[in-house]
């Protein structure tokens, strides 16, 4: 193993630096809290009144959650930074870290616990990083599941310094981009079904440089840029949390349309499927199944190709106009609050650009360990070694690598 990354799961992984923030914003909602008990019913409304007061005073400070950010990406290199990210209470709702799902209780499931689903905690953060090949973060997000998860709303605002090498015909460019970036996503429930659909907006203004790896300069690829674009997105969702599922399903398709009438420098579509299914086993397997498949069409930025995104492969590596990947993953909780794991996938990409060349059978797999870390929320926590056509890479996960 030549290089070692650790690597966090991102919420946004085809465009660079949405990838960066929205590791460091995903972060503010894996640590530990540890919330008390629900004691018995008071006796009379005056006590309750006054119990729920001290309750929200005592929790207003233990709702801020200061942490450490790991970046390691093995297209950006080693990582470090903090986050500060505050969960919002809910009235509806007493976190309970004893209540763990019955899958990681060692109860079989039933199908009322099949049925049950845990809503996505509301979180604001604040969050900074830099890793060892220059590049640089800081931004401010907040994530929100309103009435009783009707609503679902992402929205974030940062600024970065990205340093990463793109391939074109093979040959290693390295690549500086220097800019801010807008994201807000929000998507409605569909009366009580488990279909959302919603609208998305992304706007991003960097300063793009180019050289050779071996630092020549290619001044006809400097350029200040603006990528603006709006999206719809139909999302169905039936997993029992978001964090790590242990069973159904996610569907989601989005289409996106970038426009220089928003603003930006570049006209193109892009459009984003994937599917995501996990399948529980007796008491102690989970087997997960992903299907994801990008494309472009237009002229977009060099940072907007897809690429194939599976541990052991760096983002950026192989490119093209499509890309798509398969990859399966089995996991076993030995105890109740540890697990180990086996991944494998393959990926390939085909496309009519000159820059790119089209690649097929990329392959990539290995094994990880996890630790439950949140029990109220599903968050697994742990790493994962992985290996590809051309480097092993470690990676430390926090909620599920998908």
């Amino acid at each position: 193993m030549s290089r070692v990354f650790p690597s966090l799961n991102m919420t946004w992984q085809r465009v660079p630096v949405v990838a960066m923030i929205a590791t460091a914003l995903l972060l503010t909602v894996q640590v530990d809290s540890v919330s008390a008990q629900e004691p018995p019913p008071p006796e009379n409304v005056a006590e309750e009144e006054q119990d729920s007061s001290k309750k929200r005073k005592k929790g207003t400070f233990s709702n801020f959650i200061p942490l450490p950010i790991f970046i390691t990406e093995p297209a950006i290199g080693y990582g470090l930074g903090a986050a500060l990210g505050y969960f919002h209470p809910r009235k509806d709702e007493v976190e309970d870290p004893t209540l763990a799902p019955a899958f990681t209780t060692g109860t079989p499931p039933t199908e009322a616990t099949e049925k049950e689903k845990k809503r996505p905690p509301t979180i604001s953060g604040i969050a900074a990083a830099y890793t060892d090949e220059g590049t640089w973060a800081v931004g401010v997000g907040h994530s929100a599941s309103w009435k009783k998860d009707r609503i679902r709303y992402v929205g974030a605002l940062a600024y970065a310094n990205i340093n990463s090498t793109f391939y074109f015909l093979n040959v290693p460019f390295d690549f500086n981009l220097n800019g801010g970036l807008l994201y807000q996503a929000i998507k409605f429930r569909l009366g009580s079904s488990d279909f959302m659909l919603g609208p998305r907006l992304f706007y991003m203004n960097a300063d793009a440089e180019f050289t050779l790896s071996d630092g020549a300069p290619t001044n006809f690829l400097e350029r200040s840029a603006g990528d603006s674009g709006l999206a719809l997105a139909a999302t169905w969702d039936t997993r029992d949390n978001t964090m790590t599922p242990n069973s159904g399903q996610l569907i989601e398709l989005v289409a996106w349309r970038y426009d220089e009438a928003l603003a930006g420098d570049y006209n193109y579509w892009k459009g984003e499927f994937k599917v995501l299914s996990f399948h529980q086993f007796g008491e102690k397997f989970v087997l997960g199944l992903r299907l994801d498949v990008n494309g472009v069409d237009g002229e977009p930025p060099l940072w907007s190709y897809p690429w194939i995104s599976l541990r052991g492969v760096p983002a950026l590596r192989y490119q093209n106009e499509f890309a798509g990947v398969f990859e399966t993953e089995f996991r076993w909780n030995i105890f109740t609050r540890w697990a180990v794991l086996a991944f494998a996938g393959v990926g390939a990409t085909r496309g009519d650009t000159r820059v790119y060349e089209d690649e097929s059978g990329i392959v990539a797999g290995g094994v990880g360990g996890r630790y439950l870390f949140r029990p109220q929320d599903s968050l697994w926590v742990g790493v994962d070694i992985a290996a590809g056509p051309e480097d092993a890479y470690f990676y430390i996960q926090v909620g599920h690598a998908w």
